[in-house]
């Protein structure tokens, strides 16, 4: 079903000439009807007539309404709401179970929704350079200075029709948890490791056994010593129960969670250019704001593991820049082979 609204128009005549009359009584009504349909699927968000227009967009988003990484996304709504003072509106049109995850972006680029709050890591099958991403060590704002917005507005646009907006959950990081306490890396070494996709390069690089499980999985692989370890966020463990089964998290941490939002192209320059502007601008806002935001969620997220018994493990200086060096390097690696040709410009513009 398109989340992709209609436009209303109101007509200033209240006939219509008689050629136009023939040509419409001629059309057979199926033509009619397809015709009909096709301008309900392609018009874009839906805008209300009246003394002001008022557009709609109907966001969908990788995961469950009430995950983290939508906290951003309520953020951008409620202040949408306000900046535009009420012209323009966020509305909420489901998450996985409304579209699944790794299709989110198909259904963007073939403009069933307007808007798509997803994870570059969920887009590398259409487009590899946006793997990289997760290696920022930069905030928003700075990525923004140094053109690097600029370049992933540009790669979105041409490969997958989307505006790209912004970041959604900046500051967001990484840490591998573990059953076993660890004084170097090179404790790793054989240790099996549960990973997803975006941190398998860096576990490998370690000497580390990966383990692909779904998420559903760690509770018990960890309870009956299938692994000793995984890697996850650095706030969260606790909503799966995973802090019980869980007795060291390892720090420093690495990567950042690349959550973004992508408007379908159409639906963007469909906006009147007042609106667009408070759609960017309310998204450079809730960049900053969820930068604070997520800082301060890790901080009591660790306060909450910790008292619950879960030890936190400080590698010494040497060993933390070793272990930095070779999560960056591993992942960089994997990037440079899937897009030799983009790759090197995004780790220029990154400056790492």
């Amino acid at each position: 079903m398109s989340n992709v609204g209609s436009v209303q128009h109101r007509t200033g005549g209240r006939e219509m000439g008689k050629s136009s009359v023939k040509v419409f009584l001629g059309m057979p009504v199926i033509m009619i009807c397809l015709t009909l349909f096709t301008l309900m699927i392609v018009a874009g968000p839906a805008v209300c007539g009246g003394a002001e227009k008022k557009a709609s967009l109907k966001i969908v988003s990788a995961w469950a309404q009430n995950n983290k990484m939508n906290d951003a996304l309520w953020m951008l709504q409620k202040k949408v709401q306000e900046k535009s003072k009420g012209s323009l509106e966020i509305v909420w049109g489901g998450g996985p179970e409304a579209i699944p995850s790794f299709q989110l972006v198909e259904a963007l680029r073939n403009g069933v929704v307007d808007l798509a709050w997803t994870a570059h890591t969920y887009n590398v099958a259409q487009l590899p350079v946006v793997e990289g991403a997760k290696l920022s060590r930069l905030t928003p704002w700075e990525e923004r200075e140094k053109g690097i917005s600029a370049f992933y507005e540009e790669i979105y646009q041409k490969k997958l029709n989307a505006q790209y907006l912004g970041k959604g959950t900046p500051g967001l990081t990484y840490n591998l948890y573990t059953t076993v306490p660890l004084k170097s890396i090179e404790e790793f070494k054989g240790m099996s490791i549960r990973v997803t996709p975006a941190y398998k390069a860096f576990v490998e690089a370690l000497g580390a056994a990966p383990v692909a499980t779904d998420p559903g999985e760690v509770f018990t692989a960890l309870e009956r010593k299938m692994v000793k370890g995984y890697g996850w966020p650095s706030l969260g463990i606790s909503d799966f129960g995973w802090d019980s089964v869980t007795k060291f998290v390892i720090e420093p941490a690495f990567y950042q969670v690349d959550v973004i939002a992508l408007a379908h192209i159409n639906s963007w320059n469909k906006l009147p250019k007042d609106l667009q502007g408070v759609l960017i601008s309310c998204m450079k806002e809730v960049e900053r704001d969820a930068h604070a935001h997520f800082g301060k969620l890790i901080k009591q997220d660790r306060e909450k593991i910790t008292n619950k018994g879960i030890q936190e493990i400080k590698l010494p200086d040497a060993e933390a820049k070793k272990y930095l060096e070779t999560a960056y390097e591993a992942s960089w690696k994997e990037v440079l082979k899937k897009d030799p040709e983009q790759a090197p410009k995004l780790r220029e513009m990154l400056g790492k």
